[in-house]
């Protein structure tokens, strides 16, 4: 017998989860998904408006200690306009990128996850969704 598997859950170690359900909520326009009532102390999940992976947000007490060997890419028609809006909800500006043909951000969320803002990479895909305020 066959099986199946795919990809469900990107998860981003945080140490407070109502405030990074706030903050990755607004960063990505997801919405709050239900999660078993017995482990919502631990976990929150997130649906993106546009992918059927979630996001898994996770409680830990867990210092970060080096480079995430893994992160989210955003892209941006506007590079430097999302990046602002990036910045009012709470991440930082880490790292501004100009190599290997590509200029980017590298931000820090407010647990120091990094994740990085990009020019558009799929025009088709980045038209379909809507414009931030």
């Amino acid at each position: 017998m066959g099986h199946r598997s795919r990809l469900c859950h990107f998860v981003i170690d945080v140490t407070d989860l109502d405030e990074a359900t706030r903050f990755w909520s607004a960063v990505l326009g997801a919405a709050e998904e239900p999660v078993n009532p017995s482990s919502r102390h631990v976990y929150r999940r997130l649906r993106l408006p546009d992918n059927e992976i979630r996001v898994l947000l996770q409680a830990t007490t867990d210092l970060k200690s080096s480079k995430e060997r893994m992160h989210l890419d955003i892209e941006a028609d506007d590079v430097e306009a999302e990046v602002r809006r990036l910045e009012s909800l709470g991440a930082v500006r880490w790292d501004h990128q100009r190599e290997r043909g590509y200029d980017f951000w590298v931000l820090r969320d407010p647990w120091g996850n990094e994740f990085c803002v990009l020019q558009t990479e799929f025009p088709d895909l980045l038209a379909q969704r809507p414009e931030w305020d």
